[in-house]
């Protein structure tokens, strides 16, 4: 079976949401980690032409990329956010290998910057990270996981990941970078 509409709402339903889109406490939580973060911030600075000002959420309404990465003004890159429900405390074993969705393809082409993809745990105090170099690296393919539900992914080696935020377990250091 392939991946709906209503796969999607399920999956992106939480009840700090008012809706599956609604992802604002994860991008508001996002934004305190790079302030608090000094390596999440070097991490993204890395990637970057100029000094990032400010973060600004969906630079190009409500259904484009979640954050833009200002520089006098103008966007130096993006980041899409994504809290995903089975990574709690400790990264899910059985998770071989971190998963691009394709229908987030249309973001590696939406701005002639870097972009990069943050997946947030279920309680927000971990981000995953994932550049678009590292993305770029793997073909997009149909995939059936485990649900019996089919999504087009890329998916890329654990060792792309960068791991950042609070109580990093001894096996994510050992995953990711």
């Amino acid at each position: 079976m392939n991946i709906t509409k209503a796969h999607k709402t399920e999956w992106g339903s939480y009840t700090d949401r008012t809706n599956s889109y609604d992802d604002s406490e994860d991008i508001k939580l996002f934004f305190n980690m790079v302030k608090k973060d000094k390596s999440l911030k070097e991490y993204l600075s890395s990637f970057l032409p100029a000094e990032p000002e400010f973060l600004r959420k969906h630079p190009n309404g409500d259904f484009g990329v979640d954050i833009g990465i200002m520089s006098k003004n103008k966007i130096v890159a993006t980041i899409d956010v994504e809290r995903w429900r089975p990574w709690k405390e400790d990264w899910p074993s059985y998770y071989k290998y971190i998963h691009f969705l394709g229908r987030k393809e249309k973001f590696l082409n939406e701005y002639k910057v870097p972009f990069f993809m943050a997946f947030m745990n279920y309680s927000m105090t971990k981000v995953l990270m994932i550049s678009e170099q590292d993305i770029r690296k793997y073909p997009t393919k149909p995939k059936t996981f485990a649900s019996g539900i089919t999504d087009r992914v890329r998916e890329l080696s654990m060792s792309d990941g960068h791991v950042f935020g609070e109580n990093i377990t001894k096996r994510e250091r050992e995953l990711f970078q």
